[in-house]
C-alpha cells in the first residue's frame, strides 16, 4: 500500500468497497469532476466521550411498534450510526 492509499485506508468496522458484482446491469465509477481537490481534505480523527446515561429502558409511544419498551445500549458510532 503505498502513502496515498493509505490516506483513504477504512478504519473501524466498515465496508472497504461498494465495488458493483460482476453480474449486476450498472456499475459505478468515480469521476472527477473538478470540484474538490482530494490533497485539500481534512484528516478527519475519531473522537470518543463518555457516555452517562440516565436509564436503560425507553419508553415508545409509536402506533407502528408492537412494543411499548426497548433498550438501545448504543449512542453512535465512528459510521456515523444514530
Amino acid at each position: 500500500m503505498d502513502r496515498e492509499d493509505q490516506r483513504f485506508r477504512v478504519l473501524g468496522r466498515a465496508a472497504g468497497s461498494n465495488d458493483a458484482g460482476r453480474f449486476e446491469r450498472h456499475a459505478r465509477v468515480a469521476e472527477d469532476d473538478g470540484w474538490a481537490r482530494e490533497d485539500e481534505l481534512p484528516v478527519l480523527r475519531t473522537q470518543t466521550s463518555i457516555e452517562v446515561p440516565r436509564k436503560v429502558i425507553t419508553y415508545n409511544r409509536s402506533p407502528d411498534l408492537p412494543f411499548d419498551r426497548s433498550i438501545n445500549p448504543y449512542r453512535g458510532c465512528e459510521h456515523g450510526c444514530v
